[in-house]
């Protein structure tokens, strides 16, 4: 049986290897892209320097569009952490007709694919003259963050809520905040932030919403960079780009850290 198991492990090892290389690889040949020392993206870089991030922090337009995705983020965040966890409570344990079709509308988001998604807006809002706001951007992506606090809440409520909490605490006399303050916070809470977290990444990276809503003033970083593909190709894009690398792994920690926590 151990040697069973010490094969299995050497296969198992085997196969994970190169799959994860290949995930990584192009995300860690992006920070030496960065440090070059050329005034082009190129590969294998002209070692080393850090000009290129210091191109990228002291050009107002780069730093404008970085801001600007940390308000979209922050603001989709938060609506969409109100809205997903509202609406897990609110379905939890509930049967009725239509509960399926309701999920799904909920879900609908993540199937949808964006380049539709990001057209039907551009037309709704165009005809309402608010095409260019950064709000526009953040309350689309709200709905895209939406369906994945959803899914996280639900699962909390799933593993963590003990339904005779909420019969016990109700048979008390305590109200709705009362509640969800004392029985259902402490349940979901894993699952908010988890959400909330890989949320967050999802809007900060996203550019096809973001390029068809955007304005003079509303030029989030994604949208930035994709248009200095086309006619710049600077270090500076690289330079962003390991930004984007960062936040992925620190959101990855955070969520690692949360999900450790609401197990033990």
């Amino acid at each position: 049986m151990d040697r069973r198991n010490r094969v299995g492990a050497a296969l198992l090892l085997a196969v994970s290897v190169p799959i994860v290389v290949f995930l990584l690889l192009p995300s860690l040949i992006i920070i030496p892209m960065a440090l070059t020392k050329g005034q082009l993206i190129q590969f294998p870089p002209e070692w080393i320097s850090v000009h290129a991030f210091a191109d990228y922090l002291q050009d107002a337009s780069w730093m404008r569009s970085t801001l600007l995705s940390f308000e979209v983020s922050a603001l989709a965040v938060v609506l969409g952490c109100m809205t997903g966890t509202a609406a897990a409570i609110a379905l939890h344990a509930r049967q009725f007709p239509g509960k399926g079709i309701v999920t799904g509308v909920i879900l609908a988001p993540i199937v949808v694919p964006l380049i539709v998604l990001a057209l039907g807006e551009y037309l709704l809002f165009a005809r309402l003259h608010v095409v260019g706001s950064w709000i526009i951007i953040g309350l689309v992506h709200a709905m895209l963050v939406t369906p994945y606090v959803f899914v996280s809440v639900q699962t909390s409520l799933t593993a963590a809520l003990n339904p005779t909490l909420i019969r016990s605490a109700r048979s008390l006399g305590a109200g709705s905040v009362s509640v969800f303050r004392h029985v259902y916070w402490p349940a979901i809470r894993p699952g908010v932030l988890s959400g909330g977290i890989l949320g967050f990444a999802v809007s900060f990276d996203e550019v096809v919403v973001a390029l068809f809503l955007q304005g003079p003033d509303a030029v989030t970083l994604p949208v930035r960079m994709f248009t200095a593909i086309q006619f710049e190709l600077t270090p500076k894009i690289a330079a962003s780009a390991s930004l984007f690398i960062l936040l992925a792994t620190l959101a990855l920690i955070a969520q690692s850290l949360l999900t450790r926590q609401s197990a033990q």
